[in-house]
C-alpha cells in the first residue's frame, strides 16, 4: 500500500526520464529540414555546418532515434522528424511572435521578416524593397521566399511566410488579398527576330511561333489566359507551345538564344530591352495589364515587423 502510494506520488524507480528537447536544436532542426541543407541552415543560423550537424546529433541522441535520412546528397525529414517538424514550426512561431511582442512593446521594429514573393515580385520588386526597408529599420532580418505563385500561397496557408506577393487573385477565404502594385506583360521577342521590324502583330500571329510557356503555378500564365479569354473561348488554341520553363529567367535565356518568343513581364526584361537582346513588340488590340497582390492569412495576427514592412510599403 505504501509502495503504491510513493509510486503515485514519486513516479516509478524504474520510469523512463522524460524528453526534454532544447529550443535552440529544435531551430537548427527545423532550418536544416527547411532548406533540405546543413550548409545552408548555417549560413541562415550564423553558425558553423560541424555546430549544425553536432545539434542534430546529440537531438537524435536524445530522441533515440533518425530524425533525417541523407539518401544520395538528399535530406528529408523521417517520419518521426515529420512529427518533429510541424511541432517545432508552431513552437518556433510563438517564439517569433513572443519577441515581436517584447519588441513592440518597447516601440522598435526587429526580429525576421518572413515573406515570399512569385517569380517577378521576388525576383524584380521585393529586393529593393527589402533594402530600403532595412535602411529604416536595420535591425530586421528579411526572410525572401520565391517560388510561383501557387506555391508562395501554399507557404502563407502553412505559416511558413507571413506576407506573400503573387501575380494572381485566389479565391481561399482564408486569405486576406489586397493590390500592391500593377504590371504589365508584354510580348518578348530576341533580337533579330522579323517581328522587331513591325509596328505590331495580331493575336493570330502568336501561333505561328513557338511559344515558351511559364508552368501551371504561374501567376503570368494564368493572367494571360484570363486575359486571353476575353478575346477567345479556348485560349490555348491561340499558342504554339514549344516549351514550359520554371522560371522567368530560363525563359529569358531561351529567347535571347533565338528558341521562341514568350509574354513576360516589361518588369523582369527592362534590363536586356536596353541592351539590345531582346525586343518588345506589341499585339494589336490587346493591353496584358495585371495586378499584383500582398497576401496574408485572416486568422493568424501578423507580426509587428510584417504589420512594419505592410504600412511601409503603402509609401515607398
Amino acid at each position: 500500500m505504501l509502495a503504491s502510494r510513493l509510486m503515485e506520488k514519486f513516479g516509478s524507480p524504474m520510469a523512463k526520464p522524460k524528453v526534454d528537447l532544447d529550443l535552440r536544436k529544435l531551430e537548427v532542426f527545423y532550418w536544416v529540414a527547411e532548406f533540405k541543407s546543413f550548409s545552408l541552415a548555417a549560413d541562415h543560423l550564423s553558425l558553423r555546418q560541424p555546430t549544425v550537424s553536432a545539434h542534430i546529433r546529440e537531438l537524435e541522441q536524445r530522441l533515440g532515434a533518425k530524425i533525417l535520412n541523407r539518401i544520395g546528397g538528399e535530406i528529408t525529414p523521417t517520419a518521426l522528424g515529420q512529427v518533429l517538424l510541424e511541432r517545432a514550426k508552431a513552437l518556433l512561431a510563438l517564439k517569433r511572435e513572443t519577441q515581436a511582442a517584447l519588441h513592440n512593446f518597447q516601440g522598435r521594429v526587429r526580429g525576421e521578416l518572413l515573406v515570399g514573393g512569385s517569380n517577378i515580385p521576388g525576383e524584380f520588386i521585393l529586393p529593393r524593397k527589402l533594402g530600403a526597408f532595412i535602411r529604416k529599420y536595420p535591425e530586421v532580418r528579411p526572410i525572401l521566399r520565391i517560388g510561383d505563385s501557387a506555391g508562395i500561397v501554399d507557404a502563407v496557408l502553412d505559416g511558413k511566410v507571413e506576407v506573400g506577393f503573387v501575380g494572381f487573385k485566389g479565391g481561399d477565404g482564408r486569405l486576406n488579398y489586397q493590390g500592391v502594385w500593377k504590371d504589365e506583360m508584354v510580348l518578348a521577342v530576341p533580337k533579330g527576330h522579323p517581328w522587331t521590324r513591325l509596328k505590331e502583330v495580331d493575336l493570330s500571329d502568336l501561333k505561328k511561333e513557338g511559344f515558351i510557356s511559364r508552368e501551371e503555378g504561374s501567376g503570368t500564365l494564368r493572367s494571360f489566359r484570363s486575359l486571353l479569354s476575353r478575346k477567345v473561348k479556348e485560349p490555348e488554341t491561340l499558342l504554339n507551345v514549344i516549351m514550359v520553363l520554371g522560371s522567368t529567367e530560363a525563359i529569358k535565356e531561351a529567347l535571347i538564344a533565338g528558341h521562341g518568343v514568350s509574354i513576360l513581364s516589361r518588369t523582369s526584361i527592362q534590363r536586356e530591352i536596353e541592351d539590345g537582346l531582346l525586343k518588345e513588340v506589341p499585339i494589336r488590340g490587346l493591353k496584358l495589364e495585371r495586378d499584383f497582390y500582398q497576401v496574408f492569412h485572416r486568422r493568424r495576427t501578423l507580426s509587428p515587423v510584417s504589420q512594419a514592412f505592410i504600412q511601409f510599403l503603402k509609401h515607398n
